[in-house]
């Protein structure tokens, strides 16, 4: 259960017992009357729909029981990124560099393939997630890791982005440019992803304060420390890899 939803294990029911473990999405029933809310649900469930990669949560149906929209999408049978971060913790371990630096390079595979979608007439859709963090990271017990909620992504036609006017993501992962209410593209989804990668191999997040306004002021003006100074075991290429992705010009970022 979340602030906004809930998600629960479900079964799919077919012909000659059939049967696939699903995940089922739904609003919480107070918001179910509040149709910006709504739209962003729907327009979650149209987007991924055509997202198919191996990195990305697949999304199979959306439906509607009573005045209650819900999503039917993949199992997995596994942990977020967040509590495998958590657990490494909790043994006073680091991530090994190796898996951290694979998990992560995965993640840009799904990324890169949702940047780069385009709708059945060839154009661009535009596609920013645009809430890259550990909760929505997910590792399968066969190793598979998967980009998942896509819940306040912006693409052209699909997605309300009210950029200018609502702050949206976890204040901690977000890019500069989106903590100061700016449009965001594919690049901000890349620093998000350089703070997850920050914290995965150093088990440190820069930016996090118990107060959201210093959050914010952090992001945009806070310097990045040297990864290598949190983790001596990061060798140089890494670390001009990572601060590339965490310069706070996009101009200067990777562009893809």
């Amino acid at each position: 259960v979340g602030g906004m939803g809930s998600v629960y294990e479900a079964v799919l029911y077919g012909a000659e017992g059939f049967q696939k473990t699903v995940a089922i999405k739904t609003i919480k029933e107070r918001f179910t009357d509040d149709r910006e809310f709504v739209e962003l649900f729907i327009g979650e469930a149209k987007l991924v729909a055509d997202l198919v990669h191996q990195n990305i949560v697949q999304i199979y149906q959306l439906g509607k029981m009573e005045k209650l929209y819900f999503i039917a999408m993949e199992y997995i049978q596994g942990v977020t990124l967040q509590e495998f971060m958590n657990k490494h913790m909790e043994l006073g371990k680091r991530v090994p560099l190796e898996l951290g630096i694979f998990a992560i390079s995965r993640v840009c595979r799904g990324l890169e393939y949702a940047h780069n979608k385009r709708d059945s007439t060839g154009n661009l859709l535009g596609v920013v997630h645009r809430d890259v963090s550990p909760k929505n990271l997910m590792i399968s017990s066969e190793g598979e890791v998967k980009l998942t909620d896509f819940g306040i992504a912006k693409a052209r036609n699909l997605m309300k982005d009210q950029e200018g006017s609502v702050l949206m993501g976890k204040a901690q992962y977000m890019s500069p440019e989106q903590a100061q209410y700016m449009t965001t593209d594919k690049r901000s989804d890349i620093f998000s992803l350089g703070i997850v990668m920050m914290e995965l191999l150093t088990g440190v997040n820069v930016f996090a304060d118990d107060e959201t306004t210093t959050v914010l002021q952090n992001v945009v003006y806070k310097e990045i420390p040297k990864p290598s100074h949190l983790n001596r075991d990061i060798p140089k290429k890494l670390e001009e890899i990572m601060l590339k992705m965490l310069d706070k010009d996009p101009a200067k970022r990777y562009q893809d």
